[in-house]
């Protein structure tokens, strides 16, 4: 029996040089453009150290900044770091008293962050304190009280590099005493560190007071 006409022309392409051609052409362009779009979305074999922070949701460990003379510099931030723990009236020293204000204090966020994972205050952690009258009487409030306008502002630095004792505590002002100051020196150690060293339950901090950072501590 005769082939069928297509069997005819499937034998006559084989035989044929000149179409053999065309489909070992067409293979060998689609296998370069899978090879082009496999580089092109290829993972890349080497990370560094900053992209695996990434990845794991972590970010690079941030660090005081001094001026020439030494002084810390007020990060321009410092409203946007994280809420660990608030008061009204609280007083430290003996003799303390007085007018009586509002505290809000800060923690820088990757500070928190390693401390929240490990429970302990890595080198170059940073809280601020902001003092805040107490505010009352405002409609639609009739009762109770709230953080109104801004005093003053103070930070401690854990930073063994600059201060052998490892805490340095520092004073900004803040829009009552003229505005805020953009660096500042170190308290004296008797101010605030003797204080720290002697009642702070957890390396030179103040953790008793902060039910917002053991909170989230204890969360983990």
């Amino acid at each position: 029996a005769l082939p069928s006409r297509d069997a005819q022309e499937i034998v006559m392409r084989t035989s044929n040089p000149s179409t053999r051609r065309v489909p070992m052409a067409m293979t060998l362009a689609a296998c370069g453009c899978l090879l082009a779009i496999g580089h092109q979305f290829a993972t890349p074999q080497q990370t560094t150290p900053q992209s695996v922070r990434a990845a794991a949701g972590e970010q690079a460990a941030r660090h005081p900044q001094y001026d020439a003379s030494g002084q810390v510099r007020l990060p321009d931030d410092y409203r946007r770091w994280v809420l660990i723990g608030s008061s009204i009236g609280l007083t430290y020293g003996p003799g303390a008293g007085g007018h009586q204000m509002f505290g809000t204090t800060l923690m820088e966020p990757t500070a928190y962050e390693h401390y929240v994972r490990t429970g302990t205050f890595r080198e170059g952690t940073m809280f601020a304190l902001v003092m805040q009258a107490i505010g009352s009487g405002v409609m639609p409030a009739r009762n109770g009280q709230f953080a109104s306008d801004i005093h003053l502002l103070e930070m401690a630095v854990k930073d063994s590099t600059r201060t052998p004792e490892g805490w340095a505590y520092y004073d900004f002002g803040g829009p009552m005493g003229g505005g805020y100051r953009t660096t500042a020196p170190p308290q004296q150690k008797q101010a605030c560190y003797a204080c720290h060293v002697e009642h702070a339950k957890t390396d030179n901090v103040f953790t008793q007071f902060y039910g917002l950072l053991n909170e989230a501590r204890g969360s983990k």
